[in-house]
């Protein structure tokens, strides 16, 4: 699947870049309307879950892991916000990982991710607006995918 997730990527990616879901034409248009419009932040939310917070909550599980990031960047293109991150050391991972775990405001559920390096979706299920969850759902993944290949240079 691996191998497969970049072309994926870059074929859906190339699509948004032409323009909106009504202006392509054909057998993409499925693909359009499966992942339906962006998600916008809610006009609630949490401190927790903005780019400042996200932000503040990955370098403090860092600091209580006792590792060094070389990068943490946050994709605010949409809501929920991802968390990209890059460690100074491969293993570090799982020590960040760990801490994120502890983080009371947080849900770590996975992400993508390779020795030292993760992009992920740490704002928990329940902040996410009703009516738009399932959209969530459907665009998360190709979102993470899309923002691992940035931070890893690919």
């Amino acid at each position: 699947m691996k191998n497969y997730t970049s072309l994926i990527v870059a074929v859906l990616l190339g699509f948004l870049l032409v323009g909106c879901s009504k202006h392509v034409p054909g057998p993409n248009q499925v693909l359009f309307d499966y992942l339906g419009e962006p998600v916008a932040p809610p006009a609630n939310m949490d401190a927790a879950y903005t780019k400042a917070g996200l932000t503040g909550a990955i370098q403090d599980a860092a600091q209580a892991a006792n590792l060094t990031l070389v990068t943490v960047e946050i994709e605010d293109s949409e809501f929920p916000f991802l968390v990209g991150v890059v460690c100074a050391n491969k293993g570090d991972m799982g020590k960040l990982r760990e801490q994120i775990r502890k983080l009371t405001a947080y849900d770590y559920s996975g992400g993508t991710s390779g020795d030292n390096k993760m992009v992920m979706n740490i704002v928990p299920y329940n902040a996410f607006p009703a009516n738009a969850r399932e959209r969530i759902r459907y665009r998360i993944m190709l979102r993470e995918a899309v923002f691992y290949d940035k931070i890893t240079g690919r």
